[in-house]
This record gives C-alpha cells, structure tokens and sequence, in this order.
C-alpha cells in the first residue's frame, strides 16, 4: 500500500517478508517514491525467519511503496506504517487491477485522508476518479485522465476536492490504460476518531464481505461502510454470526438499501447509522433481555428461556453483508476503543468469499504482537458443526 517516509520525528515505515519454512527465501525488492525507482536490491530470508526493509532509509518522499519479488521458496509480505497517531499493519497485494474501491474515507475536525496510487510498470496509468459521499457524488475534471508514471507513486490529498470535514467519502479508481495499486493513509484526528491507518483499496467488487471479529461494549464505536459505485440501486442483507440463541431475531431486520453511487454508514447497536434504510428500529432500546429464572409453577426442572431481543447482545460478534444482485459493493468496518487512556480507531476490509468457498481454511499472519496479548486472534466457525482449528507460531527454532 506504501508508507510515510517524510522525514518527521516518529513517520517511517518497513515491510516485512516472513518465511515459514525450512529452505531459505531468495527475492528482489524495489522502493518507489514520486521520482521512480529510489532501490533495488536484492535480499534472503533463512529458514523460520523474516527480512524487514527499512523504508523511510532510503525515502523523504512523502510517500513510497514496495514491491517484493520473491523467487525461490515461498513467503508472505506484510507492511508497518509507523507514526506518530499510531502504528499501521496491512497486508500487501499479490497483483494489480485496472479498478479499486475505497469505502471509508474521513476528513472530519481535521483528520486527514491521502489516496496513494503505485505504478509498479515501465508503462505509465491513466485514470479516472470518482468519489461518493453519503448525499452526494462528484467526478472531478482535474482527475480525468489522471496519470501515474512508470514505477512511481503519486498522492492525493482528499481535501484538495473540497471535501473537507466530510463524516464518509469513498473513491473509485478506474484505470482506462494500464494497472496500479490503490490504497488510502488516513490521519484520524478528531469527529470521536484517532489514530493512524495505511490500507489497500478493494480490487474489485462483490456480492459478500465476512468479518470475523466485532464488538458491543462501553466506549467501542462500530461502523460499516457499504459503497455501492454502480449504477443500480442494491439491497443488502446484514447477517450477525456468534450470537446466543436469544438474539437470533437480530436477523430478522429490513434490507439496507443502498442508491447507485452512494455510502450508506451501518452502525449495528443503531446508534449512529445514517442513510436510507439502514436506521434500526426505534422501539427496540426498549427490549430488554429477561434473565433466565425457575418456572413459577411445578417442580418439574423446567427454566425460562431469555425473551428474544432485537438489539445487538454486548460482547463479540460476526458480521456478514450480502446481496442477491451481481457483485456490486464494498465494505469496511471502522472500529474505534480506548486504548491506554486515549482512542484508536482501525479501518479493516472485509474478506471476500473465494471462488472455492465462502472462506478460506488457512490463515498466515507475517506481523504478531512482539508482547503477550490477549485476544490477539479471533476465530469464527462458519459452519454448524464443531470444527477443530490449530494455531501454530513460528519462531527461530522453527514451527
């Protein structure tokens, strides 16, 4: 997606490429800034191990991105923007694509949103962006044609549309010559948001998106934006998993619809959500859950079950959007919770389903928690049936 190498006290970042197996992992690296190619070298990885490569040494542009090349062994690459706001992981991209889509964009109290566009071809992009918000969509003349040179990077500040203090913008990147990498820096500095994050746009659209991991709790603020950029209006279905029996009915809710073109911002506990249809029912902060207590009459075992309940229990949660029509949204959850006396706000791109099913069955993380931490993973089983599921951790002495 690329990191911030300005030269700031505290902004910099590395990509890490990690080798779970025993032969060692030979590859080529090139950094990109906006004047092209700044390096290219070459770079091993032995057996249970990583290589970082430290960006910010070799970069003060303001930004610059990354392209690992490995070739022999196998291996998976991961980035750390680092910054002042907060440190930033995200995975890389394993190809290009002639569009991208962004759906969360935020420019509230002075928080601050960047669009970096990486070329990694000897042939320059040309694009065209669009960018939507909840009411409104415009398409800007100055970014008609807009053009990416060879292996380099260029940045767009959001606010130079004019979209300043927006609460969501989303951004389509349609290339009508070439391919490139689209991904979003955001700066979150105030509008109940902070922190910072460097995340890859989505390469194409869909008609589902998985989370594995939300939560209802004091002080956590949950949002999804769904961005629709057809031209057709679509109606999504929003499916918690993970949830007791007594907060099945939670499921049973209308459709968000979604209008061509548009963000539509899904808060699930219904606090905040804006956009057609996707406000909850306003009678439901009245249920209440009743707590589960003896049968009043006989002696015969029996308890109460807990009344079903329309509202979201506290705790962790699931989330699945879909749609019956072609692929046609994307979706990202923005989750804000306190963090050692502040906030820190995180955006994560759904997961699509795959070809072959609608989750993958192996999962690879290149960059742990260098401290013990708890909840650090969040599993959800899918499937109805009890699933057995092994965790294993790859440190210097091997798995």
């Amino acid at each position: 997606p690329g990191v911030p190498t300005d030269g700031s006290d505290g902004v910099g970042g590395e990509v890490v490429v990690s080798n779970g197996e025993a032969a060692q992992v030979v590859g080529r690296y090139q950094i990109l800034t906006e004047d092209g190619v700044v390096a290219d070298e070459r770079f091993t990885v032995g057996s249970w191990s990583q290589t970082r490569i430290d960006v910010d040494a070799v970069s003060n542009a303001d930004f610059a991105s990354v392209i690992v090349e490995v070739e022999g062994g196998t291996g998976f690459v991961e980035q750390v923007a680092r910054h002042p706001l907060g440190d930033s992981v995200a995975a890389c991209s394993n190809d290009t694509s002639p569009t991208w889509y962004i759906a969360d964009g935020y420019t509230r109290e002075n928080s601050v949103e960047t669009l970096i566009l990486t070329n990694p071809f000897d042939e320059s992009v040309v694009a065209d962006l669009r960018f939507s918000t909840q009411n409104r969509q415009s398409e800007p003349d100055r970014f008609r044609g807009f053009i990416v040179p060879p292996r380099s990077v260029q940045t767009i500040p959001i606010a130079e549309l004019g979209a300043r203090d927006e609460p969501i913008i989303a951004v389509t990147v349609e290339a009508t010559a070439g391919r490139l990498i689209a991904a979003r820096a955001q700066e979150y500095r105030g509008g109940g948001r902070f922190g910072y994050d460097v995340s890859l746009g989505a390469p194409e659209l869909r008609d589902q998106w998985w989370f594995a991991d939300g939560e209802v709790a004091d002080g956590i603020d949950e949002t999804y934006s769904i961005y629709n950029p057809t031209d057709e209006e679509v109606e999504v279905t929003v499916f918690f998993g993970g949830l007791p029996l007594s907060a099945s009915v939670v499921n049973e809710g209308d459709p968000i619809i979604v209008p061509p073109l548009r963000v539509v911002v899904f808060d699930p506990t219904g606090q905040s959500a804006a956009g057609d249809g996707a406000a909850a029912d306003d009678e439901s902060a009245d249920d209440e859950v009743a707590d589960t207590t003896p049968a009043d009459e006989g002696d015969d075992g029996f308890v109460e079950f807990a009344e079903p309940t329309l509202d979201l229990p506290e705790g962790r949660h699931a989330t699945v959007f879909s749609t019956l029509a072609q692929p046609s949204i994307v979706v990202d959850r923005v989750l804000t919770r306190p963090v050692d006396g502040s906030i820190a706000t995180s955006v994560v791109m759904g997961a699509p389903p795959r070809p072959d099913g609608f989750v993958a069955n192996t999962w690879r993380m290149g960059v742990g928690p260098t401290d013990p931490t708890e909840r650090a993973l969040v599993v959800y089983n899918i499937d109805q049936v009890e699933a057995m599921v092994t965790v294993s951790v790859i440190g210097p002495d091997g798995l």
